[in-house]
């Protein structure tokens, strides 16, 4: 028993090299400031007290926001915005995922009419996990830079705690996707022929909408099936080491796709592409690197 228990919970424990988590790092946070920093530095359109505002999360926040004075409201507007960038140069990124947390969320109940998706649900989960695990501040970050500029030695490694739970609720998020649309009868239906059908402005890129063959039935029912194979194996795979690398190209090759030909927030892409990362072990990130730096030679 104790054995399985130890195999179970080994990916949570120790640690591992820190560039994965701030490759992560810097792409969560690049994604979240571009998803909010639109409505939050115009803050007048979306927030003002004569603006349509729509009531997504906090029903309390949504009510007791307004009350607030108009000026506050603008400057923690954009201390959510400077958040969202310290955090990606690693710069007290705790306290900055705090605020950033908690700025977001407060925009997003006092108005959620331009910031609201489905993969904001993952976001505030995977800040809540900086919030309490705190890391992917060892590498590519200003406190890095700031302690080797004071004489510390580098951190070669961090606790594998905060990766492997983002990790988790990444592929969690990506594989019960593909078990909704199984539900829903997706290769019965068809209905990615359905989506690239639909009119130029809506949903759609404007090159898919004017791309006669993406319309066919069969380019759907491919593309149907395709998103289901990854959606359901890609996320297993990614677990599986000598997987890994293939999987994670036909996942990465998935959501570039999908961000070509659809009209989803830089949010999603930047959190769940990137996040995939997270599954590469030491020596694979090793690998990289020695291919990096002799490709660079």
């Amino acid at each position: 028993m104790r054995s399985w228990l130890d195999r179970l919970f080994r990916p949570f424990e120790g640690a591992r090299e820190p560039l994965a988590p701030a490759v992560f790092r810097v792409a969560f946070f690049v994604g979240l400031g571009l998803h909010f920093a639109p409505s939050l530095l115009q803050f007048d359109e979306s927030f003002s007290p004569g603006a349509l505002r729509t009531d997504e999360w906090s029903h309390w926040l949504h009510v007791a926001l307004a009350r607030l004075p108009h000026g506050v409201m603008r400057a923690w507007a954009i201390v959510t915005v400077l958040a969202c960038v310290t955090a990606a140069l690693g710069l007290a990124t705790r306290a900055s995922a705090i605020v950033a947390a908690a700025g977001c969320y407060a925009f997003a109940s006092f108005n959620g009419l331009p910031v609201q998706t489905l993969a904001i649900v993952n976001a505030w989960a995977i800040l809540i996990l900086w919030m309490i695990c705190g890391g992917g501040a060892a590498a590519l970050s200003l406190d890095a830079a700031i302690a080797r500029a004071r004489g510390r030695t580098a951190v070669r490694a961090e606790p594998r705690l905060l990766s492997s739970l983002v990790l988790f609720q990444v592929l969690l998020a990506v594989f019960f996707s593909g078990i909704e649309k199984l539900l829903a009868g997706w290769p019965r239906t068809n209905e990615m022929h359905v989506v690239l059908s639909y009119p130029r402005g809506f949903i759609v890129r404007d090159w898919v909408a004017q791309a006669g063959w993406l319309h066919s039935v069969g380019v759907g029912r491919a593309l149907s099936w395709l998103t289901l194979a990854v959606e359901l194996a890609a996320p297993p795979l990614l677990l599986v080491r000598r997987a890994r690398v293939y999987a994670l190209v036909a996942y990465e090759i998935f959501f570039l796709g999908i961000i070509a030909m659809l009209e989803v927030p830089p949010l999603f892409y930047f959190m769940f592409a990137f996040g995939a990362l997270l599954a590469l072990d030491d020596r694979q990130v090793a690998a990289m690197r020695r291919y990096t730096v002799r490709s660079e030679k």
